[in-house]
C-alpha cells in the first residue's frame, strides 16, 4: 500500500496494464500453438488455466513494476536532494568502490565524481597526513563494527589547500543487518575551525609575541604535575622565572613601541634557544618577564647552560628602527617536585629567586627555602606597616643641618620612624623604608609623613620661624606621571610655601627617564621647590649630567665620610666631590659627620652644611630646642626627608 501511494493514479493504471498485456503475450501464444498445432483439438476452456496463468504473471509482474518505479521515484528525489546540496555526500561499498558522489565534491575538495568512483577508496588519499591515523581508525570501526561516527578532520584539496571537514558516517544494513554500504556527509567547517582556533589563541596566546601567555602556562604546569601523579616513576622538571634587565630604560628612552618591537624580537630569539616543543615551552608571563618551562635534563649543569644561552642571545645588539639594543636577563629557577607541588607555588619561588639574583646582580639563581621564608617576613611586615600607618605609628623626627663655618643649625632633616606604644622594639627605616618600596605603601608612607611634617612646618611658621624642609622621593613615586601634580597640591593643600621645600633625588632616579626626569624638575622649580642630589658618589651617574639637571644641593653620601681621616682615596673624592659642586654653585652637604675632627677637616674642604650623630640623632618636633635661634646649640627645621 505504501509503493501505491507513493505513485499518481494514471502511473498505476499504466502499470497494471502493461503487465496484464506483457503477461498474455508471454503466455497465450504458447496455449494457441499447444491446443491448435500439437492436439489439433481446441476449445476455449482450455484457455482457462493459460489465463490463470497469465493473471498470475501479471500480478508478480505489477509487483515488480511498482518496486522498481517506487526505487527509480525514491533515487530521483535523492540525487535531486543531495546533487543540489553544499555538503560533499557519498555512498561506498565495504570494499571502497563508490556507489554515488555528489556534485558538492569538486566545490569542496577539487577533485571530480569520475575520479572517485575510478578509484576505491580515494578519500583515503587526501586526508592530511597528521590525521590519517585517525581516518584510519575511524573507517576500521565503521566497516567493522557498523557504527555511525562524527569525527573532524583535515582534508587536502587538489590545489594543495588544507581544509577542516566535519565527517559524519554511518552503515546502510541489508535486511539480514549485515552493513553492505557506507553512506558519509562532509560538512566545510573550516571557517569555523578558523575562528576557534583565533578565540583559543586570543585566550591561551600573547597577541604581542604570540608566545603562550600566563593562562596557558599554568595549564601546562598543572597537565605536566597531573601526568605526574598518574605515573609510576616521578619526573622532574624546571620551572624558570626571567626578567630582562635593562628593559626599562629601552622604554623610557625610546618609547613604548620601540619596546613593543623589541620585546618581538626577544620572543623570536627564544624560540630558537635551548628550549623546543620536545623539551619545554617559553612564555610571556606579563611585560618583560617570561616563564620557561624545561623539562628532560634538569640537572643543575644543564639548567645553567641553557640560561647560559639565553643570555648570550639576549646580549648579542638587536637592531630596532635604527638603534643598537641590548637586554639581559635574570633568572629564578625552581624545580618541581622539591620547590613546590602545583603551579602557582612553582611560580611565586621561581620569581622569589629571579628578586633574589636581580637584587644580587646575578644571572641565575635557584631558589632555597631561605627564599621563601623571607618572602613570608615581607608579607607579615607589609600587614604590620598597614597598620602602623593606619595607627600613627610612623612619626617624623629631625636631624640638624649645621653650618660648617659657623655652627649654626640652619635647618633639619625629617626622618621616618616606626614608634610603637609600648616601648618593643619596631622595625628600623632600613627595613620597612625598602618594604614600603617593594609593595606600594610607599605612597601612604609619603602622604602620612608629609602631612605631619607639613602641620609642624606650619606651626612653627605661625610662631614665626622661617623654614624649610625637602623631601627624598623614591625612584617608585618619581617614575609615576602624576607625582609632580600630587606633590604641588599636597603642600597647597597643607598651607606650605613650596619655595620652602626641598626634594631630594638620588642618582637612580634621575637616570631611570633623563628627559623626562629634567621636566620634572624644572616643573617642580617653577612651583618654588628646590632640588637636592642625595648619595651623590655611590651610583654610576656620568659627571655630565650634572650639568643637565637643574640643581641646588649635592649631598655627599656618609661612605666618603666615614673614613676621610684614614684613608686618602675618600679623602680624595671627598675634595673632589666639594670643588666640583662649588664650580657648579651648589650648596654641598656631608652626611654622617661622628667626629669633630671629620667636621674640621670637611669644614677646612669648604663644605657648607653638614649632618650627623656628632650634632644629633634624629628627635621628636617636641625635643627640638627653638629657644635660641641663630645660636650654635640652636635646631632650626630646615627640612623634612624621608629616608
Amino acid at each position: 500500500m505504501a509503493i501505491l501511494k507513493s505513485l499518481d493514479y494514471r502511473e498505476r493504471w499504466v502499470i497494471y496494464v502493461r503487465s496484464v498485456l506483457l503477461a498474455m503475450l508471454l503466455i497465450m501464444p504458447f496455449a494457441y500453438i499447444q491446443f491448435s498445432q500439437v492436439q489439433a483439438h481446441m476449445e476455449w476452456s482450455y484457455f482457462i488455466m493459460p489465463a490463470l496463468a497469465s493473471l498470475f504473471v501479471a500480478l508478480l509482474l505489477i509487483k515488480i513494476k511498482l518496486l522498481q518505479s517506487d526505487m527509480e521515484r525514491k533515487s530521483s528525489l535523492f540525487k535531486a536532494a543531495v546533487d543540489f546540496s553544499l555538503e560533499f555526500t557519498y555512498v561506498r561499498s565495504v570494499k571502497g568502490e563508490y556507489e554515488y558522489v555528489s556534485p558538492a565534491v569538486l566545490e569542496m575538495t577539487g577533485y571530480t565524481q569520475d575520479e572517485f568512483y575510478a578509484k576505491p577508496s580515494f578519500m583515503d588519499s587526501i586526508i592530511h597526513p597528521d590525521d590519517r591515523d585517525l581516518w584510519h581508525g575511524h573507517v576500521h570501526h565503521v566497516n567493522s563494527n557498523g557504527e555511525a561516527e562524527n569525527i573532524e578532520l583535515r582534508i587536502v584539496t587538489k590545489s594543495g589547500a588544507i581544509r577542516w571537514i566535519q565527517h559524519l558516517c554511518g552503515p546502510v544494513h541489508n535486511k539480514k543487518g549485515k552493513v553492505i554500504s557506507i553512506r558519509s556527509t562532509n560538512i566545510d567547517i573550516t571557517e569555523r575551525r578558523l575562528t576557534d582556533d583565533k578565540l583559543k589563541k586570543m585566550g591561551f596566546y600573547d597577541p604581542l609575541t604570540n608566545l603562550p601567555n600566563r593562562r596557558y602556562i599554568s595549564d601546562y604546569l598543572a597537565d605536566l604535575i597531573l601526568n605526574d601523579h598518574t605515573e609510576e616513576e616521578s619526573h622532574e622538571f624546571a620551572v624558570m622565572f626571567l626578567d630582562l634587565n635593562r628593559f626599562k630604560y629601552v622604554n623610557d628612552a625610546h618609547g613604548h613601541t620601540v619596546g613593543d618591537k623589541l620585546l618581538k624580537q626577544v620572543a623570536q630569539r627564544f624560540q630558537n634557544s635551548c628550549m623546543s616543543t620536545n623539551n619545554g615551552v617559553i612564555s610571556r608571563f606579563g611585560g618583560d618577564e617570561f616563564v620557561i618551562i624545561k623539562t628532560g635534563d634538569v640537572s643543575v649543569e644543564a639548567i645553567q647552560d641553557c640560561v647560559m644561552q639565553m643570555n648570550q642571545m639576549l646580549e648579542e645588539p638587536f637592531v630596532v628602527q635604527g638603534h643598537n639594543l641590548s637586554v639581559g636577563g635574570s633568572v629564578g629557577v625552581a624545580v618541581y617536585p622539591h620547590d613546590g607541588m602545583d603551579s602557582e607555588i612553582l611560580i611565586k619561588n621561581a620569581d622569589a629567586a629571579m628578586f633574589q639574583a636581580k637584587n644580587q646582580g646575578l644571572t641565575m639563581k635557584f631558589f632555597s627555602q631561605e627564599m621563601a621564608e623571607h618572602a613570608s617576613n615581607m608579607v607579615g611586615l607589609q600587614t604590620q606597616l598597614k597598620n602602623a600607618l593606619h595607627d600613627g605609628l610612623i612619626q617624623p623626627h629631625y636631624q640638624p643641618l649645621v653650618d660648617m663655618k659657623t655652627g649654626q643649625t640652619i635647618g633639619v632633616e625629617v626622618l621616618a620612624r616606626w614608634i610603637n606604644v609600648d616601648g618593643s622594639q619596631a622595625p628600623s627605616p632600613g627595613v620597612f623604608i625598602p618594604v614600603s618600596e617593594e609593595t606600594g605603601l610607599i605612597w601612604s608612607l609619603s602622604e602620612v609623613m608629609i602631612s605631619q611634617a607639613g602641620r609642624q612646618i606650619k606651626k612653627w611658621q605661625e610662631q614665626g620661624i622661617n623654614m624649610k624642609y625637602s623631601i627624598n622621593v623614591s625612584a617608585r613615586q618619581f617614575a609615576d606621571d602624576n607625582f609632580c601634580n600630587q606633590a604641588i597640591n599636597q603642600f597647597k593643600r597643607l598651607g606650605v610655601d613650596s619655595s620652602s621645600v626641598q626634594i631630594e633625588l638620588t642618582e637612580t632616579v634621575l637616570l631611570n627617564n633623563i628627559e623626562r626626569s629634567i621636566e620634572k624638575i624644572h616643573q617642580l622649580k617653577a612651583e618654588g621647590f628646590s632640588i637636592a642630589l642625595d648619595d651623590f658618589g655611590t651610583g654610576f651617574a656620568s659627571l655630565h649630567y650634572l650639568t643637565q639637571f637643574p640643581l641646588d644641593t649635592l649631598k655627599v653620601d656618609r661612605a666618603f665620610v666615614v673614613n676621610i681621616l684614614e684613608d686618602k682615596r675618600q679623602y680624595a673624592i671627598a675634595r673632589s666631590i666639594i670643588n666640583l659642586a662649588h664650580d657648579l654653585d651648589l650648596v654641598v652637604v656631608a652626611e654622617g659627620i661622628e667626629t669633630e675632627e671629620q667636621r674640621q677637616l670637611l669644614a677646612d674642604l669648604g663644605c657648607d652644611i653638614g649632618q650627623g650623630y656628632l650634632f644629633s640623632r634624629p628627635v621628636a618636633p617636641e625635643k627640638i630646642s627653638l629657644s635660641h635661634i641663630g645660636g650654635p646649640d640652636s635646631y632650626i627645621p630646615f627640612g623634612a626627608v624621608i629616608q
